[in-house]
C-alpha cells in the first residue's frame, strides 16, 4: 500500500466518522427542547462542517485551505463567546 493510498483511506474514514457525528448531533440539535444545549450543538455543528471541509481538503487540494480553517478556528471561538453571552443575558 503506497503512502497516497493509505492517505486516502485514512482520511475517507474520517470523513465518513464526521459525517455520522454530524448527523447525530443534528439529530440532538432537532429534538432538544433546552436552548443552552441547542447553542453547545450548533457550535459542534460548525466545527464539524469544519472538520468534513479538512477531510475534503485532502482529497481536492485547494489553494485557500489553510485560510478557511484558519477563519473557521477563530469564527468558532467567537461563536461560542456570542453564544454564552446570549444565554446568560449578559451577565458574567
Amino acid at each position: 500500500m503506497s503512502p497516497q493510498d493509505f492517505l486516502n483511506v485514512t482520511s475517507g474514514l474520517a470523513a465518513v466518522i464526521v459525517v455520522i457525528a454530524l448527523l447525530m448531533v443534528l439529530w440532538r440539535a432537532v429534538t432538544t427542547h433546552n436552548d443552552a444545549r441547542r447553542a453547545v450543538l450548533s457550535d459542534v455543528i460548525f466545527l464539524a462542517m469544519a472538520a468534513l471541509f479538512m477531510c475534503y481538503s485532502l482529497f481536492d487540494h485547494t489553494s485557500v485551505t489553510y485560510e478557511v480553517v484558519l477563519f473557521a478556528g477563530f469564527f468558532g471561538a467567537l461563536s461560542t463567546a456570542a453564544y454564552a453571552r446570549i444565554i446568560s443575558r449578559g451577565r458574567r
